[in-house]
């Protein structure tokens, strides 16, 4: 009798955890108190709890905003629908945010909330950075800010927002009864990031959220200083170009020049 290899074991295992067609209980010897069957299904159980303890884990304010029963009904969902693709569970739940969306496509302030506790969590392990300091611009030659551009650290995220989600993300954080999800009169912009060790948010306006797209995608901070003056008076533009650096310096969100 041919014997199967451990590889062949592992893909009959992990189709029997994923209800893939498998022959893998033929593989089990019988004995001990509890029928093969019964220990299958105890690591079939298992498998589906340990899935659903990591987005509890990483979507802790989702979770406490859908409550216990309907958090674990849609993880349970999600765990059917997704089975991890990477062998590191810390990146399970990637895509979780875009699946509540569509499974709420009438509460989509649950996906946002849910994309802020995932990219809270990215940037909490984020790689490391060291940001610019203000000293390192004030040594620059007016002649050098004609074409100089900036890097952010890796971890910046930027993101439009729809709802009063932020408002609920503080409740819950508060643990305080959250506000009842209201649609905003026009959409938000969120950043996260990480300073130090502790990962951030703030919400910003259109205006900074264009200038650091921008720059994000290459421009040079004169460009966009020329760019926010179509838009607003020449006072207005200089005002929200010194403020916005100002406020990128003080986060830690620059990380060199270019």
């Amino acid at each position: 009798m041919k014997h199967p290899q451990l590889s062949e074991l592992q893909t009959g295992f992990h189709n029997h955890l994923l209800d893939l067609p498998n022959s893998f209980v033929q593989e089990v010897a019988d004995g001990g108190g509890i029928t093969v069957n019964h220990r299958l299904n105890i690591y079939h159980n298992a498998y589906r709890v340990r899935l659903v303890e990591t987005l509890q884990d990483a979507f802790e304010k989702t979770w406490a905003y859908l409550g216990d029963e309907l958090f674990e009904s849609a993880a349970r969902e999600f765990v059917e629908e997704t089975p991890p693709h990477n062998r590191n569970l810390r990146w399970y739940g990637a895509d979780f945010s875009e699946w509540l969306a569509k499974r709420f496509p009438e509460d989509l302030d649950i996906s946002e909330l849910a994309m802020v506790d995932w990219q809270l969590r990215r940037a909490f392990d984020g790689p490391n950075a060291t940001p610019l300091r203000a000293e390192a611009l004030a040594k620059l030659e007016p002649a050098q800010w004609e074409t100089l551009g900036f890097r952010f650290v890796p971890t910046l995220f930027i993101a439009p927002l729809q709802y009063n989600t932020i408002s609920i993300w503080h409740a819950l954080d508060q643990e305080q009864t959250p506000p009842v999800a209201e649609r905003l009169p026009e959409p938000a912009w969120i950043l996260i990031w990480r300073k130090e060790w502790q990962p951030h948010f703030r919400t910003i306006k259109s205006a900074e959220q264009a200038a650091l797209s921008l720059l994000m995608e290459g421009k040079s901070f004169a460009e966009v200083c020329s760019d926010l003056s179509e838009q607003f008076s020449e006072q207005e533009a200089a005002a929200i170009a010194a403020n916005s650096l100002y406020a990128w310096l003080q986060d830690e969100l620059i990380l060199g020049t270019i």
